[in-house]
């Protein structure tokens, strides 16, 4: 009995380091790849990708999301690192509770996130440069995975709710018609 217990620890544990080092690959990748393109983007100077509608424009962002906030460093730093530490505690304590798609959403608010972080702290601003030609704020790569991320655990949720609030009601017809027959 007790070697069938170690068997299944050994096999937990063996999936959980996997998936550890999978989520940790991906946001080590996004974190590089956003990194890669703002130091190409500051060396390389503004690009007109397709002109009028994409193009690569060079902006230091020193506020917050979408300019909010005051151009303090210490409190969007300290700001990001408590939301972070958040999300990074969660999926921790919660790890086998969450779904894979959900941690893998979540790796990309990390990501993007802290890749953000290293700007404000290296450059003191954050290095935004994909136009679409005003029509969206100017962002970056690690916006984007943060945009994607947020937008899917959305959908997620709103999907599980929906799928809860039809179950529900599946049940509720189910005993509806129970008094109905036991009425007759």
């Amino acid at each position: 009995m007790e070697k069938e217990e170690e068997k299944t620890m050994v096999k937990k544990t063996k999936k959980l380091t996997k998936e550890v080092w999978c989520l940790l690959g991906i946001i080590a990748v996004i974190i590089l790849m956003d990194q890669a393109f703002k130091i190409w983007i500051q060396k390389s100077g503004n690009q007109a990708i397709i002109p009028g509608i994409l193009e690569f424009n060079l902006n230091q962002n020193t506020s917050a999301a979408y300019g909010i906030g005051s151009n303090s460093k210490f409190m969007y730093v300290a700001t990001n690192v408590v939301i972070l530490g958040v999300i990074f505690k969660f999926l921790t304590a919660q790890n086998e509770f969450v779904d894979t798609k959900l941690k893998v959403f979540l790796s990309f608010i990390l990501a993007g996130g802290a890749s953000n972080v290293v700007d404000k702290v290296i450059r003191g601003y954050v290095t935004e440069f994909i136009d679409f030609g005003h029509h969206f704020p100017v962002f970056n790569i690690a916006d984007f995975f943060v945009v994607i991320g947020w937008v899917a655990i959305a959908a997620i949720f709103a999907n599980f709710t929906v799928k809860e609030w039809r179950s529900k009601k599946e049940g509720n017809d189910l005993k509806d018609n129970d008094k109905e027959e036991g009425t007759k």
